[in-house]
């Protein structure tokens, strides 16, 4: 007999606050919290994991540079020992029980040797395939993060509610993963909202990397693809839903979604492989402390974070080192017309494929690279591939709203940056949202232009993919229209490669009109601050 988790109580409510109700919530036996714990069902009711593949495609590790990593490093490859994850999955019913749902991964199959699983919330009667397949891909002893075997597997209903306290302020987290290869949708739109803004929450406050699925196909299913913070996955042959929906003034609809693709038939497969990623760059900032970062934070709950392990710094080191251009291993889908056609975002990405296919090679170079400042902050340029994280950008009265990072290209080569920041969200009951308005250009001062730029009101991540010409001067430039004192944080990464063709951009004379390439200027939108 396959041994079971033990059986355990169920977490508290969810506790959003005035999302439902203005009444006190400090009462266990109140109508409020009544009213809290149905909604914690009826959104656990709305919730769907997503299809698996029947086995993952045979190459992907060399397809998301994997492979190549493992060569350049040999045993010296980060792993994702000591990061600790979180694995939420959508229950299927028990038919033998009205109590507890079936969730958990088989612990005892050979793919989990030396894991540790603990259960926080609600058990899981037996194993589910479908959390086994995922775990396999995410820390499995065949995953590109075998080292991790510290797993925490919840209950997606559990997981949400346990991310509140009674008094609707964030939860202290021990983790800094979670895989999420499921979607949700709540009955209502502030249903939806409320949870979407407790996780962003989370990543905001806690650093707690969130990596989520999108729907395979056409879908309207918010949870959890329609968060800022999180990194949301889609398949690199396109076949997942695509862009934000439509749900109250700070999750707007259009938004860019996903922000990555892996090379898998099924978002619940391609999930895991970026959340594998993702565990490797932890690892990596995390062991290297301040020989690559220039800074930390202390988290209550997990201690040290470094600069080049924030949930910011991840996700743009992911999104910049993202294949815009694939050549998979006997996949036929690849990406071949990456925002041709009319496919450009106004964050500077695809809308089919986001920033591309997950590289984990050049993710891993850009932090390996380290961090470094710009010319504001003390720095006197950048290498070829790298980051930054600015932990105090704007500024009273705007004096801190311009950082530059300036570099001499080395040669004909391809830029890729990406800058990313969270959108704020209050640690009160009310759960206000704030999200500021950063602007990404490419300047070159050889020819005194702008060549390239980055404009979206609604995202909140800007994207350069553009060809640099040997010996120019160039700055990488951030910006923001806002005018209003403020004072915020994001992360920078950026790498230059050689091409075999020219990204197009356009002649000099239209540097400030022409479409060709995709690369002319967007409009400018102003700074947006909204409440829930």
């Amino acid at each position: 007999m396959k041994p079971t988790p033990p059986k355990s109580s169920r977490p508290a409510a969810i506790h959003p606050a005035n999302a439902f109700t203005d009444e006190s919530m400090g009462c266990g036996g109140c109508a409020a919290e009544r009213r809290l714990r149905a909604e914690a069902r009826r959104i656990g009711m709305a919730l769907l994991s997503l299809s698996l593949a029947p086995a993952a495609w045979a190459d992907y590790k060399t397809d998301v540079g994997y492979a190549a990593l493992l060569q350049e490093l040999g045993s010296a490859i980060p792993d994702g020992s000591g990061v600790a994850v979180t694995q939420t999955e959508a229950s299927s019913v028990d038919t033998t029980s009205a109590l507890y749902p079936i969730y958990a991964p088989d612990a005892a199959h050979a793919a989990f040797a030396g894991k540790n699983f603990s259960y926080p919330g609600t058990a899981s009667t037996e194993p589910s395939s479908h959390a086994t397949g995922v775990g396999q891909l995410f820390y499995g002893t065949a995953s590109m993060a075998a080292g991790i075997s510290d797993i925490a597997s919840h209950e997606t209903d559990a997981w949400i509610a346990s991310l509140y306290s009674p008094t609707g302020t964030t939860t202290a987290v021990t983790r800094r993963i979670a895989n999420h290869s499921w979607v949700g949708n709540a009955d209502t739109a502030g249903s939806n909202g409320m949870v979407l803004r407790v996780v962003d929450r989370q990543v905001q406050r806690n650093e707690y990397i969130q990596v989520v699925g999108m729907a395979n196909g056409a879908s309207v299913n918010p949870l959890l693809g329609n968060g800022y913070n999180v990194i949301a996955v889609g398949r690199s042959d396109g076949g997942h839903d695509r862009g934000s929906d439509a749900i109250d003034s700070t999750y707007v609809g259009g938004r860019t979604r996903p922000d990555l693709v892996a090379p898998q038939a099924t978002t619940s497969s391609a999930t895991p492989i970026v959340a594998a990623s993702a565990a490797l760059l932890v690892q990596t900032g995390r062991d290297a402390a301040l020989s690559l970062s220039n800074g930390s934070t202390t988290i209550a709950g997990i201690g040290t974070v470094y600069n080049a392990e924030r949930a910011e710094t991840v996700k743009a080191a992911l999104m910049a080192g993202a294949s815009r251009e694939t050549a998979n291993s006997g996949l036929a889908a690849e990406i071949s017309d990456y925002r041709a056609g009319g496919h450009q975002t106004d964050n500077g990405l695809d809308d089919r494929y986001g920033a591309g296919q997950v590289n984990v090679y050049n993710s891993y170079h850009i932090l390996a690279a380290g961090e470094q400042d710009s010319l504001q902050d003390g720095g006197t340029g950048i290498g070829i591939e790298g980051f930054d994280y600015d932990p105090s950008f704007g500024g009273a009265s705007a004096s801190n709203a311009t950082a530059t990072y300036g570099f001499t290209a080395p040669g004909d080569l391809r830029l890729t940056a990406t800058l990313a920041w969270n959108l704020g969200v209050a640690n009160t009951s009310a759960m206000t949202t704030t999200l500021h308005n950063l602007d990404l250009d490419l300047f070159d001062a050889t020819t005194q232009s702008v060549v390239a730029s980055s404009y979206s009101g609604s995202d909140n991540t800007e994207n350069l993919w553009v060809q640099l010409f040997a010996d120019h001067q160039y700055q990488l430039r951030v910006t923001t229209p806002e005018t209003a004192g403020y004072t915020w944080d994001y992360a920078l990464a950026w790498r230059m490669e050689a091409v075999a063709a020219p990204v197009p951009v356009p002649a000099a004379a239209w540097l400030f009109a022409s479409a060709c390439g995709g690369l002319g200027l967007f409009a400018r939108s102003r700074a947006r601050r909204v409440s829930g």
